[in-house]
């Protein structure tokens, strides 16, 4: 086989088998780490069945480190790290938000100090998480589908005068208390609960129910208490896109140094979205409506209301991305990836 078309697996958190040919339609809206399985045609396997015999068939293994600070899951990556063959490269890829890696961990170390090289997914922490290891780090990212999600924008002249809240509305409010300032129609999305036993504990713990499926969006209304908040179930991917892209405004103040794929999103749609610079992408594809914080609701507001106002900065924000995420082209991030582990 070529080293320039070498087998290639991910490995992340949900349990199942699938080859980037079995599913080539998803290709077109995957945003996740499953991205890098359509960009090599390669493999997925979850961590909790992927065995060494699995791995001794790939050139190129790359491991979700989201759950990494859980015990079981480290010693299961350690080990398979630790079996793969003398010629196949590991590849940790980060998931979730850099602060979780603040908290001092061995598993964290000897993790990245067994891999070939570290993919950092947001450009503040590189400097951080290069001190932890000797490891190469390189702040590479994920490969977005940009053609195919421009090709779901909607003209503005068409699109509903709403806001959407990016952030799930029980993880974060800052969002909706900038949304409802701004004259708009505005809605979120929450996510229902699993009835397995294994999320049994869980359930209790956060919602007082064990099956009551819609406890979770009734735990949003009383909190909340506006009748004009629109709730709404979390979509497939496809719904997600096709949802969205009719929105106005997207508010997406988060306070985590991760990927930030609802700036990405937004960025291909051609909707406007107010961010933080802690998302990493925000103040390059949206330098005029970027805050440098998650908590700088006064600013925010002013934004929205311009945003709704002035059609001419509208448009001017909306069209500032164009042209500026070519590097985040499948192709292109599977060139830089194969660049940094020599291949």
């Amino acid at each position: 086989m070529a080293i320039s078309d070498p087998k290639v697996l991910v490995i992340a958190g949900i349990r199942e088998r699938w080859s980037a040919k079995e599913r080539q339609q998803q290709a077109k809206t995957m945003n996740g780490v499953e991205s890098w399985v359509y960009a090599f045609n390669g493999d997925y396997i979850g961590e909790n069945s992927v065995t060494s015999n699995d791995i001794a068939r790939y050139d190129i293994l790359i491991g979700n480190t989201n759950y990494i600070r859980q015990s079981k899951h480290a010693e299961k990556l350690i080990k398979l790290i630790n079996s793969r063959p003398a010629h196949t490269k590991w590849i940790s890829l980060i998931e979730g938000c850099a602060s979780d890696y603040l908290i001092p961990s061995p598993y964290i170390k000897t993790i990245f100090d067994s891999s070939d090289m570290v993919n950092c997914i947001n450009r503040h922490s590189l400097s951080f998480l290069q001190s932890l290891t000797s490891t190469k780090v390189e702040y590479i990212g994920i490969p977005y589908p940009v053609d195919e999600i421009v090709k779901l924008r909607i003209p503005i002249e068409k699109r509903n005068k709403s806001v959407f809240c990016c952030g799930l509305l029980l993880k974060r409010w800052n969002d909706y208390h900038v949304a409802k300032q701004l004259g708009l129609s505005c809605y979120g999305y929450e996510r229902g609960f699993s009835r397995k036993l294994k999320y049994i504990a869980k359930n209790w713990s956060e919602h007082r129910s064990i099956f009551n499926q819609n406890k979770a969006f009734d735990t949003v209304r009383h909190i909340y208490n506006d009748p004009n908040l629109q709730i709404r179930k979390i979509a497939s991917q496809n719904d997600y896109f096709s949802d969205n892209a009719n929105a106005y405004v997207w508010v997406n103040l988060d306070e985590r140094y991760t990927w930030g794929r609802y700036v990405l999103d937004a960025a291909a749609l051609g909707i406007p979205i107010i961010s933080t610079d802690s998302t990493g992408h925000a103040a390059e594809l949206f330098p005029l409506t970027t805050l440098d914080n998650a908590y700088n609701i006064e600013k925010a507001i002013e934004l929205g209301k311009t945003l709704i106002e002035d059609f001419d900065f509208y448009k001017a924000v909306a069209d500032y991305p164009l042209g500026k995420m070519e590097h985040l082209r499948p192709e292109i991030m599977r060139r830089k990836l194969l660049q940094s582990i020599g291949l």
